[in-house]
């Protein structure tokens, strides 16, 4: 090697480009570095690496992959190729950043769940329509393999779906002690565009529009109980309203006690 020929050892190296040595040998293993050897086996690097390092963060910071910045470093970049790349890249990073805006509203609902007083928040309110796809059919869960793809689906938009329980008011009419839910996925149906192409058969639609909406904690075999309802009936009948189609149930999987009690959301269609 040339001695005239600026370079530096892997430690300055480091303190130049802010990165701790063992990435920079991560890199230099994937491909970002052609790094050479002086003749006692030591790393040399050359101002051209440390270039090629901030060429390489421009491209991580517009969100690209480590893999996919290394590919696009040595490609030409004013060209329509690229451009669509930053385009697409675009529209990826924008579905991320919606579907982070749902956690973070998912969060502040945890949290003001934990400091809810269940029972006392009885409120009429106008609820958007969901759609939701069977997992079971009461205790019948042979549905969910012939939805399985669909199911898949819904649980990859974690952020916005819901694990739910569905209830036709029908059965708050007879004898049983208890209702039969139904467990399902449900996402707002504003969202239906984020499904892709998937299988209509599977997928319904829950009209929920002027909607009961409460709080209650207890334990799951309590909230399957027919007389854990009573308090909404009862305002149901003191303010003039009927339920109508089919009830959600949205348990929020809080262990709230280390006994199994949970906080859920009622919504009850009425009118």
């Amino acid at each position: 090697m040339d001695a005239a020929e600026k370079g530096y050892y892997i430690r300055e190296f480091a303190c130049m480009t802010g990165l701790p040595q063992s990435k920079i040998r991560y890199y230099e293993k994937i491909g970002l570095f052609r790094v050479k050897r002086m003749k006692n086996g030591y790393r040399w690097f050359t101002p051209e690496d440390a270039f090629r390092v901030n060429a390489f963060r421009s491209l991580l910071r517009y969100g690209f992959s480590i893999e996919a910045a290394i590919r696009m470093l040595d490609e030409k970049q004013q060209t329509a190729q690229f451009e669509q790349s930053l385009k697409t890249q675009r529209k990826a990073l924008t579905k991320e950043k919606q579907l982070l805006e749902y956690r973070l509203q998912a969060l502040d609902d945890a949290l003001e769940l934990l400091n809810l007083k269940p029972g006392l928040d009885f409120s009429i309110q106008d609820v958007p329509d969901k759609l939701y796809v069977y997992a079971s059919r009461g205790r019948d869960f042979s549905v969910a393999a012939q939805a399985s793809e669909t199911i898949t689906l819904f649980v990859e938009l974690l952020p916005i779906s819901n694990y739910a329980r569905i209830v036709d008011t029908a059965q708050f009419s007879n004898a049983e002690p208890e209702i039969n839910p139904s467990y399902v996925s449900a996402i707002p149906a504003s969202e239906e565009w984020r499904l892709g192409d998937y299988d209509p058969t599977h997928v319904h639609r829950l009209n929920l529009g002027k909607c009961l909406v409460y709080h209650r904690s207890l334990t799951r075999e309590e909230s399957v109980r027919k007389e854990s309802f009573a308090p909404m009936l009862e305002w149901l009948t003191g303010h003039g309203y009927r339920m109508r189609g089919k009830m959600l149930i949205l348990p929020a999987f809080l262990n709230l006690d280390g006994c199994g009690t949970d906080m859920e959301t009622v919504i009850l269609p009425v009118y």
